[in-house]
């Protein structure tokens, strides 16, 4: 599943928010959970689809770390995340707490980010996306790296 896209969305007064339908159709269907998290940016929050977010946290490893950082991790990042149910509708609730957190008002963007959602403050996104379009030369080389082993397209044969 590849989450992509960006949609201008409006948190309602009971903190809901519309999925967009094409993030729920790579979920496979109308209804699903999320995993929501504070973002990796500032004032954001990411939504990891429920299976994407177990999977992750098994590969994590933390319980073979010893000491402070890994302890303050998962009490830090456990603590904070919260588990939520699409309804038919594809809406899910905010929790309030990370809203406030956050502040990210009611105009927001949900934007595809490969495996997870981003919610973003609409002008955070909007001022991202226009210094983005400065580097953009820089952020398309990502495109033509590709993984060591994967043929590129260009190389692949046609049988």
């Amino acid at each position: 599943m590849i989450l992509t896209g960006a949609y201008e969305r409006t948190i309602d007064a009971k903190n809901r928010i519309q999925i967009p339908s094409p993030a729920r159709e790579a979920l496979g269907g109308p209804t699903g959970v999320f995993f929501i998290v504070p973002g990796e940016r500032a004032n954001t929050l990411a939504f990891f689809p429920e299976a994407y977010f177990e999977a992750k946290v098994a590969s994590m490893g933390t319980d073979e770390i010893a000491g402070q950082d890994a302890l303050d991790f998962e009490q830090t990042f456990f603590s904070l995340a919260s588990r939520v149910e699409m309804d038919k509708q594809g809406r899910v609730v905010l929790p309030e707490r990370q809203l406030a957190m956050v502040q990210i008002g009611t105009e927001v963007y949900l934007t595809g980010a490969y495996y997870r959602l981003d919610l973003w403050r609409k002008s955070d996104y909007e001022a991202f996306i226009a210094e983005a379009a400065s580097r953009r030369a820089t952020v398309q080389a990502f495109m033509r790296m590709g993984r060591r082993g994967a043929a590129r397209p260009d190389e692949r044969g046609s049988g």
